[in-house]
C-alpha cells in the first residue's frame, strides 16, 4: 500500500528528475485534476456553455447571433410592453376608446397625457443625469 501512495505522490510532485517520456503522464493527471476540480465548482453551468459551444459550432457564427439577436429583441418587446403599461394604463384607454360620453373620455385622456407627461420628464430627467455622469467619467 505505501508504494501505491508513493507512486500517486511521484505522479503528482516528483521528489527527484523524471525522466521526459513519463513527464507527459505527470501533465496529463495534472491536467484531469484541474478539469474536474473546475468542473465540480461551477456545477451545472459547464453543461450550459458546453450546450452553447456546440451550438455555435454547428449553426455557425451567423445563426448563433441570430438567435441571440431574437431572443434580445424578445426582451426588449417584454420591456416595452412592461413600460407601455406603466405609462399607458388600460382602464383609461378602454374608456377613450369606448362609446362613453364626452366628459368622461375628456377625463380620461388628461389622466392619460398626464401620466405620459410624467414618465416622459422622468426619461429626460434619469437621460440628462446619465449624460452628466458620461461627461464626467470621459
Amino acid at each position: 500500500m505505501q508504494s501505491q501512495w508513493q507512486a500517486i505522490l511521484e505522479d503528482i510532485w516528483p521528489s527527484r528528475s523524471v525522466p521526459r517520456y513519463l513527464l507527459w503522464r505527470r501533465e496529463a493527471l495534472l491536467y484531469l485534476a484541474i478539469a474536474v476540480a473546475i468542473s465540480l465548482a461551477a456545477g451545472p453551468e459547464v453543461i450550459a456553455a458546453m450546450e452553447m459551444t456546440t451550438l455555435l459550432e454547428l449553426l455557425g457564427a451567423s445563426l448563433f447571433m441570430t438567435a441571440f439577436g431574437a431572443g434580445a429583441r424578445l426582451v426588449l418587446m417584454r420591456l416595452w410592453n412592461a413600460i407601455c403599461s406603466v405609462a399607458l394604463p388600460t382602464p383609461q384607454l378602454v374608456v377613450i376608446r369606448s362609446g362613453a360620453s364626452a366628459p368622461v373620455k375628456v377625463a380620461a385622456l388628461i389622466y392619460v397625457s398626464a401620466q405620459a407627461a410624467w414618465c416622459l420628464a422622468f426619461v429626460l430627467i434619469i437621460g440628462a443625469w446619465g449624460h452628466y455622469v458620461f461627461r464626467l467619467t470621459v
